[in-house]
């Protein structure tokens, strides 16, 4: 009876940390496209998904895919925080504090696996 319980107690907590864990990021395997981009300095950074399984990492003139792409892309995703109901400021915030201290805009196209279109768009406003 024990044993049961622990098990349970434990298959419970588990459950509750996968789901916590991934409750803010896009599942991209459950995504049509996913398209991020970014300009800082004037250097566009442009993360890429494409179901099933295509992606593509680009900054300045260099470009990466397969694995390395994915590694960058699951990165950027994770930082975003990046779910339906994100706001863009929120994004943009975290864009400045973790890498793009100077961000002057941010582009993101997703498309979910029940063809739902989200777009968040924002650019610096210029200083006069």
């Amino acid at each position: 009876m024990m044993n049961k319980k622990f098990f349970f107690t434990s298959l419970f907590i588990s459950c509750l940390l996968l789901f916590s864990s991934q409750s803010y990021a896009v599942n991209l395997m459950e995504s049509f496209f996913l398209k991020v981009t970014v300009v800082e300095n004037g250097i566009e950074h442009q993360w890429e998904y494409t179901s099933p399984g295509k992606y593509e990492y680009e900054t300045g003139e260099k470009v990466k895919k397969s694995q390395e792409a994915k590694d960058e892309m699951l990165k950027i995703v994770k930082m975003l925080k990046l779910s339906e109901k994100v706001k863009v400021e929120e994004m943009v915030e975290r864009l400045k504090q973790e890498t793009f201290p100077q961000l002057e805009s941010l582009d993101i196209r997703w498309m979910t696996g029940d063809n739902q279109l989200y777009t968040w768009v924002w650019e610096q406003t210029k200083q006069k």
